[in-house]
């Protein structure tokens, strides 16, 4: 066999185990937190299936494929390599860039912020 195809047959198989242990998702408690009665996962599992990534002119956004509805989106070069799980998505509007801009400083300082200090701080 050459190098190249036993590459990427060695990457695949790595790409399928890490991929099952850090990129599927799993409801758990975090799922539900702040909610009164366990309702539906706050991270919007299970995400619709998409065939084929496209734009999409009435939302001004990129969709990207999704094949399985309970796995994050992510790139298999950077999941392979650092082995750590991550979520990719494009963040083309105010209102998606707000959003993120909130989780990620929610998420690095563990504590919420209100907005006048959370504005500041970024």
């Amino acid at each position: 066999m050459n190098l190249i195809l036993e590459w990427e047959k060695l990457f695949e198989d790595e790409h399928k185990k890490i991929g099952e242990l850090f990129q599927r998702h799993r409801c758990r408690a975090v799922c539900h937190k702040g909610q009164v009665e366990i309702g539906p996962c706050r991270f919007g599992y299970p995400h619709e299936v998409v065939e084929e990534s496209k734009f999409d002119v009435d939302q001004n956004s990129i969709i990207f494929a999704r094949k399985e509805c309970d796995v994050n989106g992510h790139n298999p070069y950077l999941l392979v390599c650092t082995r750590h799980n991550h979520d990719i998505k494009c963040i083309l509007s105010g209102k998606a860039a707000k959003a993120a801009m909130f989780y990620i400083s929610d998420y690095i300082t563990k504590m919420p912020l209100n907005t006048e200090a959370l504005l500041s701080t970024l």
